[in-house]
């Protein structure tokens, strides 16, 4: 009975967590209708990057309290930090979003699905460059708060799972966070689910939750540069792109993410997670590479 009891806490941290969460977005929309200023957060493009950052920080700091008062852990042990390959990596990442989206926007153009204008001649602009720190100070920090809740939190309360099911599990309340805060469009949860999985994997191989925001943040952006047509967009759009035309360019680069996920970080295995997170979570290594790694020692010896 003890032991039944133990394993239900991780539901217990998680729903407070999504209850905590939903509160504060909750005080911030109201606040914001409040004072008459609800329309300028979908109108006015410097207004929203701000509430971006501000929610996004406040979000931040109010999982690492939990994480530090309720799981009664040091922050720092969800993975924040940095390196070489990690950098890298998120160069690589985003460089391919970007061919990504601008292979698919211009397929869809010459198809008829879309009617496209290309505005390239803005990277010659000063004004550009100025929207484009905003936005991405903006989404940066809206990213940030979503991959330490759905990725570090979730996944630090997760540990009793298998990795793969660990990854789905937050993957779907990284789905159904979005359903509490938007409308339900079935072609939408599938693009949000899909982006659940590949941040969780990427946090997985890469250890870090810098590495993770860096890559959701870049696709956010990257979509208003491309897809969406939103102030200072590269691409703009006669009409507003279908959803369910959009998940065929958000599949391709689930493929393409996943794959040079693998590439970079899985070398020690498929869903072997990076050494601070194997000792965060408690996982022991897989029997199957522990064998491999006997196996290799043992033939190095013989050589010798």
């Amino acid at each position: 009975m003890l032991q039944m009891k133990k394993d239900w806490h991780w539901l217990k941290r998680i729903s407070l967590a999504i209850v905590l969460t939903n509160v504060l977005i909750g005080i911030m929309t109201g606040l914001l209708i409040w004072w008459d200023l609800f329309d300028d957060l979908l109108n006015n493009f410097l207004f929203a990057h701000v509430m971006y950052t501000t929610l996004g920080v406040l979000n931040t700091l109010l999982i690492v309290w939990l994480f530090l008062k309720v799981d009664k852990k040091s922050p720092w042990l969800l993975g924040f930090q940095f390196t070489k390959r990690d950098f890298l990596f998120s160069c690589i990442s985003i460089f391919v979003t970007l061919c990504t989206a601008l292979v698919f926007i211009w397929l869809a153009d010459q198809s008829g699905i879309v009617n496209a204008t290309y505005h390239f001649n803005q990277i010659f602009t000063l004004d550009f460059y100025k929207l484009l720190v905003i936005a991405s100070i903006g989404w940066f920090f809206a990213a940030l708060k979503e991959e330490v809740l759905a990725r570090g939190y979730f996944m630090a309360n997760l540990n009793q799972f298998s990795i793969p099911k660990a990854i789905f599990i937050s993957s779907i309340l990284f789905m159904a966070l979005h359903f509490i805060m938007g409308d339900f469009d079935p072609f939408k949860a599938a693009s949000w689910l899909k982006g659940g999985i590949v941040y969780a994997y990427i946090y997985v191989k890469s250890g870090s939750l810098t590495v993770a925001t860096i890559v959701h943040a870049a696709h956010n952006h990257i979509n208003d540069l491309i897809i969406h047509g939103n102030d200072g967009a590269l691409v703009l759009l006669a009409s507003k792109i279908a959803t369910s035309d959009k998940l065929i360019y958000e599949f391709a680069l689930f493929v393409l993410l996943l794959g040079l996920t693998y590439l970079v970080y899985g070398r020690n295995g498929v869903f072997t997670p990076a050494p601070n997170l194997k000792t965060l979570w408690g996982k022991k290594e897989d029997p199957k590479i522990d064998a491999i790694k006997l196996q290799s020692r043992g033939n190095m010896s013989t050589q010798n």
